[in-house]
């Protein structure tokens, strides 16, 4: 009985014995940064140096790839042996990209302290951290499903451990010897099979933390239940975000990141870890400091089993960083979930910059549009010339690459004011909160190629549901609402504005029609036309004519002809040079409405009539609009009259094509040279190559508005001299 006891006693110990020699393994095909690699194809396992033993140690930094030779490896498993018997390594992160840890990968690595198994690692092989004594916290990651005979046996300190969702089956002496084990958690909805009471042997002394559905389930299998104590877990982290998508520092300076973890009362214990050492270093607080010239890449990591990460990447500069030409965000921004908005980036510019380069960084959830595979950025005109170009490009997963460049090295226009509109679009799956889009590696350059490197920026969006009209998002539509599309369409910035909640005809523009529906929300009255278009409609027609009324000054009077009922309207002016608007005024067909004007960037006058009830304008033609205009008009110069919008109660919007009011004639002018106007016996004939408007002035002073069709057209009029304005010619008439 005693022989039979002895041999079972050394089959025991020549099987661990065998289990701790490694496979036969290859010797290394490179080494960079101090770590050495094997490959096959493009993709590198981290390997040993020697078979005797390992020289690893201090901090090691497994990066997610690695350059050799001009050829870029990704770095997806730790090979057999990897680092065994390093025994001066005192840390060593794992990366995303590994996706297996072979055998007996950290034997005896006794200076290590805690250990954290990424998510994306699926299988972790025998022995992987046998005899690490001085381990004392371990975190397997969510993907693995066995942990294997002898993994962390004799890790005689470790005291914390937490298992990954994932986990199905525990082999041999797992965890076995591992004597000052007090806390257990299992994040395994079912408790994973265990090979009998061999796999722990300290049930006594641990409690055992499950999720609170799953606790009968453990205290009733045969083996968990033999923990001290079951409990429950109260939280575990489901989001982890960092206050910064990309920092760029250069050398020597140091930025602090903060973690924040959802829920509230989950643990806020994060670790942290860098890609690349010798580009910058991360503390266990956070701090981030710059090494050496370079990109790398900060993950936190939280620390309770939840294996949620999250990442900042940073841009080392050997350059400084200067403030006379630079890039700039809008300091905060409201947008909707599920809806499109624009988001403005200006340049403030010293020098003449010729071409600019910058990363975008977008949080999960907010997206560039596209238009096919072009990612849609607009280039401001009043900045870019015809031959600036840019271009977009997805460089890593929510990175976009941005260039903006002139073959002729032509200089951007102007020193301040928006470069580019990002067309943006916010998913309707995420949640209300404070998100940071972040433009890094700034660069601009001008026509010498003297480079200035610009600082990152930052921009906080604020993602809300809002209610159409909300335009001011303060959670009510109130005439504060209205004012906030009027001051908007004006050009004024309004700020805060909701773009969506704006566009409430929902047409991705916003103008009168989107004002009136404003006015319908605040009234009580809104109901969302199937279809509130923009049409080019003969039912409306605006023209003008103009007389000398003194000295330097023209008084120019706008007609509208309307068979449909207006409310608002919205239209450009632009002035000859050395002319101003002295005084603009509503006739009284408009007196329920206001009238307000503002100078835009391009030197234009905008002009908005609108009423806060939706007053209609009453009749269908005659005088809308006086205005008084101050200063020397030639006979070749003309009000020119453009973007003309206006609007019935019910949003549908009417567009008139530009003209222009002769001022120096004191007539019509549009485009057309070829009108012949005429006496034919009683009527009077108009011949136009295109539609125009015609102005009847019967004898006794009436004018009526009418329509002319391309062709000849004829009018029926009174006796007496009449007066015929159309297609820019004014004709004194004797009907008989």
């Amino acid at each position: 009985m005693e022989k039979k006891t002895l041999s079972r006693r050394v089959a025991a110990v020549l099987l661990i014995m065998a289990a701790l020699v490694p496979v036969t393994m290859r010797a290394f095909t490179f080494e960079v940064g101090g770590i050495y690699y094997d490959v096959t194809g493009r993709e590198a396992t981290v390997t040993y140096k020697t078979s005797g033993g390992n020289s690893y140690s201090g901090d090691v930094v497994i990066p997610e790839t690695v350059n050799y030779s001009g050829a870029v490896y990704q770095v997806t498993a730790i090979g057999n042996g990897a680092f065994t018997k390093s025994s001066g390594m005192t840390s060593v992160t794992i990366p995303n990209s590994i996706v297996s840890i072979g055998d007996h990968a950290f034997v005896a690595c006794t200076g290590l302290r805690e250990v954290f198994i990424p998510n994306s690692v699926k299988t972790m092989g025998r022995c992987v951290f046998h005899s690490c004594s001085n381990l004392n916290k371990a975190v397997i990651g969510n993907s693995v499903k066995l942990i294997d005979e002898y993994a962390f046996q004799y890790c005689n300190n470790l005291t914390d451990l937490v298992i990954g969702t994932s986990v199905d089956s525990l082999a041999i002496k797992a965890f076995f010897d591992c004597h000052k084990l007090v806390n257990v958690t299992c994040l395994a909805v079912e408790p994973p099979a265990m090979y009998a009471y061999y796999c722990f042997d300290n049930y006594g002394n641990a409690t055992l933390s499950v999720n609170k559905a799953s606790i009968d389930a453990y205290r009733a299998d045969p083996n968990w239940k033999r923990f001290r104590a079951i409990t429950s877990i109260q939280s575990m982290a489901q989001q982890l975000r960092l206050d910064r998508s990309m920092i760029t520092l250069h050398g020597g300076e140091s930025q602090q990141l903060s973690a924040s973890v959802q829920p509230e009362d989950a643990s806020p214990a994060v670790v942290w870890s860098t890609s690349n050492a010798e580009v910058a270093t991360v503390n266990a607080s956070g701090v981030v400091t710059a090494v050496g010239a370079g990109l790398a890449t900060i993950t936190a990591t939280t620390a309770d089993g939840s294996n949620l990460t999250a990442t900042c990447g940073v841009r080392v500069l050997s350059n400084g960083v200067q403030d006379n030409n630079v890039l700039t965000l809008p300091q905060g921004m409201a947008v909707e979930k599920g809806k499109p908005c624009l988001m403005p980036v200006a340049m403030i510019n010293k020098n003449a910059i010729t071409a600019v380069q910058c990363d975008l960084t977008l949080p999960e959830g907010i997206v560039l549009d596209a238009d096919g595979d072009q990612l849609l950025i607009d280039l401001v005109d009043e900045r870019a010339s015809a031959s600036h170009g840019l271009y977009s490009r997805m460089i890593a997963p929510n990175v976009v690459r941005i260039v903006i460049s002139s073959p002729q090295s032509e200089a951007l226009m102007g020193n301040d004011g928006d470069l580019m509109l990002l067309h943006l679009n916010v998913s309707d799956e995420m949640e209300d909160g404070d998100y940071h889009v972040m433009l890094s590696n700034v660069i601009l350059a001008d026509a010498s190629a003297i480079t200035y490197y610009a600082p990152d920026v930052d921009a906080l969006v604020t993602v809300q549901s809002y209610a159409k009209g909300d335009a001011n998002g303060d959670g009510s539509i109130n005439v504060g609402d209205y004012v906030t599309v009027a001051n908007y369409i004006l050009n004024m910035n309004p700020d805060p504005f909701i773009y969506s909640a704006a566009d409430v005809d929902e047409n991705s523009t916003i103008d009168v029609g989107d004002l009136v529906g404003v006015a319908n929300i605040v009234l009580g009255d809104f109901t969302m036309p199937e279809n509130a278009p923009r049409v080019n409609n003969s039912d409306v027609m605006l023209t003008g004519e103009s007389t000398s009324d003194g000295a330097h000054r023209v008084v120019v009077t706008l007609n509208l002809n309307n068979d449909v009922d207006l409310t608002a309207w919205q239209m450009d002016l632009a002035l000859p040079e050395g002319m101003s608007l002295a005084q603009a005024s509503l006739s009284s067909r408009a007196t329920g409405h206001s009238l307000a004007v503002n100078e835009q960037q391009d030197g234009k006058l905008r002009l908005l009539g609108s009423s806060m009830i939706n007053d209609v304008v009453t009749g269908h033609e005659g005088a809308l609009l006086t205005l008084v205009l101050e200063g020397n008009a030639s006979g070749n110069d003309a009000l020119q009259v453009s973007d003309v919008l206006l609007a019935e109660a019910d949003m549908t919007t009417h567009a008139v094509n530009p003209f222009s009011v002769g001022l120096g004639n004191s007539a019509v002018k549009e485009v057309n040279s070829d009108t012949r106007i005429y006496v034919k016996g009683s009527d009077i004939i108009v011949e136009t190559p295109i539609d125009t408007t015609v102005e009847l002035i019967a004898p006794n002073g009436m004018s009526r508005m009418l329509q002319a069709r391309a062709g000849i057209n004829t009018y029926r009029a009174e006796r007496g001299l009449c007066i015929v304005r159309a297609g820019g010619r004014v004709a004194k008439l004797n009907v008989q």
